[in-house]
């Protein structure tokens, strides 16, 4: 009969009282120690041998002796309390962030200020947890959400009406295109949406937030814009605007500036609808945080609430 059968018909008191035995050196001693009567810890131990139709315990004079099946049997138990008492110390580590790990997919617009803010912050107290961060478009974003793929998300344009997704939106900055100093646009303090479609136009695919509330802009003016270039990665459609080819559209939280000097220009779109342009942080509803990714949530509700 193997060690895990044995378990199956093994009660954990008689296996501790097998235990106690062992490292007492006799049935009262254990007995005393656990607080109980010798003859309970007598009766405990003769019906688990009758259970087994094993012998564990030999009676050496005034003294015992361990079968070597009951030795097996002491130090599986001694195992399995070691085994016990790291899991133990592992949920204390978890519950005190001291290790664990989290997932977040993000809009590649909000690493730069605000994601690198609250993980600047949380990665200070609780250097040992692991965080994953996807970069990703809106759709991309929802859709790891959504199959829990990530623990939370931040990006904008989400539907607050999915049943799936808990959302919740803080003003951001504000939607605006983004050109080369050397651009004709570039000394403009603000720039409408008829303005726009005179110009080379560099569009994000559509299934990111920032091209959708494009679209509505545009839709809403009833001005049709056309792209010149379309891309997936704002620092592609920035590096493009750098090169004097386009104008790009991004929050100005999503524009980069190097060091040696801006290498863009920021232009506010003069719309109500850019003015208030979201973030959003997401995460699966009725998804139970941990408190690791509970604590990084609140880090990021408040940089989200902080002005710029």
């Amino acid at each position: 009969m193997s060690m895990h059968s044995f378990v199956n018909e093994v009660d954990e008191r008689q296996l501790r009282y097998l235990y106690e035995v062992a490292i007492s050196g006799g049935v009262r001693a254990a007995a005393d120690k656990i607080g109980v009567n010798a003859s309970a810890v007598s009766r405990q131990l003769a019906q688990l041998e009758k259970k087994l139709d094993m012998v564990l315990i030999e009676r050496l004079g005034r003294g015992i002796a361990l079968t070597e099946i009951g030795l097996h049997l002491v130090d599986f138990y001694r195992e399995r309390l070691k085994r016990q008492q790291e899991l133990v110390m592992q949920l204390q580590e978890f519950r005190q962030l001291k290790r664990g790990h989290i997932a977040i997919g993000v809009g590649e617009g909000f690493i730069a200020r605000l994601l690198g803010r609250a993980l600047r912050d949380f990665s200070e107290h609780y250097p040992d947890i692991v965080v994953d961060v996807r970069c990703g478009s809106t759709v991309e974003i929802v859709e790891m959400v959504r199959e829990g793929q990530v623990d939370m998300g931040l990006c904008t344009g989400v539907d607050e009406v999915d049943l799936m997704v808990k959302v919740r939106s803080f003003r951001g900055a504000p939607l605006s295109a983004v050109v080369s100093p050397r651009h004709p646009l570039a000394a403009k303090k603000s720039v409408t949406v008829q303005e726009l479609k005179h110009h080379r136009l560099i569009f994000m695919s559509d299934h990111f937030g920032v091209q959708r509330y494009l679209n509505v802009l545009a839709q809403t003016e009833q001005v049709h814009l056309s792209p010149s270039y379309r891309c997936n990665m704002f620092a592609a459609a920035q590096a493009i605007a750098a090169a004097g080819l386009g104008v790009a559209f991004m929050s100005s939280d999503a524009t980069r500036h190097p060091i040696d000097g801006p290498q863009v220009v920021v232009i506010p779109i003069d719309h109500p609808i850019a003015s208030g342009f979201p973030s959003q942080l997401i995460c699966r509803a009725g998804r139970r945080m941990t408190p690791a990714v509970r604590n990084l949530w609140q880090q990021l509700e408040r940089g989200m609430k902080m002005p710029k």
